[in-house]
């Protein structure tokens, strides 16, 4: 089974791909998609919408995962945040929708819900067997990627 998790931002959405191979994951693709700031939202969201369609029409996963808003200092960054979430929700009709917080993803990955983002970063190395992740948006998606696929078992 396969599965798109996306870090959703205005300026740079990371996307990363997981494939569940037997108990253990294998990579797919990453990226990240990036809008210019001065450009209408309403373009800068269907920028998003264009590359992320694109990435599901060509890997087609089964669960889409998306990392929840958290809004606790720039509620202005956290509500552009909330809709490119949302345009992720659109992308993901008829297949399985799940999010989660930075903390769930830290403890399915790391098993700690307050670990570093290096720690993190390190886990999803070692389970997609892949080297040289920096911390990012795209490494980001993949945590999320593979969390779906851990809470599916």
């Amino acid at each position: 089974m396969r599965a798109l998790g996306v870090d959703p931002g205005l300026s740079a959405t990371g996307y990363g791909v997981v494939e569940g191979a037997g108990s253990g994951f294998r990579f797919v693709a990453k990226g990240t998609i990036r809008t210019r700031a001065g450009d209408p939202l309403p373009r800068r969201l269907r920028a998003i919408f264009a590359a992320l369609e694109r990435v599901v029409e060509e890997h087609d996963p089964r669960v889409v995962a998306v990392e929840e808003v958290f809004m606790a200092k720039n509620v202005s960054a956290g509500m552009f945040t909330a809709q490119v979430a949302g345009v992720v929700a659109l992308l993901a009709e008829g297949r399985e929708f799940v999010s989660f917080s930075p903390r769930q993803v830290k403890k399915f990955i790391c098993g700690y819900g307050g670990a570093p983002k290096e720690q993190v970063l390190g886990m999803v190395e070692h389970l997609l067997g892949i080297e040289g992740l920096v911390s990012d948006h795209a490494a980001d998606a993949l945590a999320l990627a593979v969390c779906a696929l851990l809470s599916r078992r």
